[in-house]
């Protein structure tokens, strides 16, 4: 199933973008990640973004895949008290899987 994700950070951007990419690839071999870009936060108050997209084919269910998403996140520390408090280690969101839109990319 072609599916694609988006990655963002506000903490340690460039380490953490980085960190999550390579665990993405150790998951998923065909992962491809687009160029990295930097952008404003959207709807909280923080440091700038460091964001990209990746999308791979994979015979995972859907829910196999937000989990492994989730997996990494919280392997990376990123939690829900840091979000309260505007820390983004890693987040990464499902886009889209197969046909279906998932969850839409606000910063492209």
């Amino acid at each position: 199933m072609k599916t694609i994700i988006a990655l963002g950070s506000n903490y340690n951007q460039e380490e953490n973008i980085s960190k999550a990419q390579k665990l993405l690839k150790q998951r998923f071999e065909n992962i491809t990640f687009s160029a990295l870009q930097w952008t404003k936060p959207i709807g909280i108050k923080s440091d700038i973004f460091l964001n990209c997209t990746a999308s791979f084919d994979t015979e995972w269910t859907i829910e196999q895949v937000k989990r492994s998403l989730k997996e990494i996140e919280s392997s990376m520390g990123d939690s829900h008290e840091n979000h309260q408090k505007g820390i983004v280690h890693i987040d990464i969101d499902l886009a889209q899987y197969g046909n279906k839109i998932i969850k839409e990319i606000i910063w492209l």
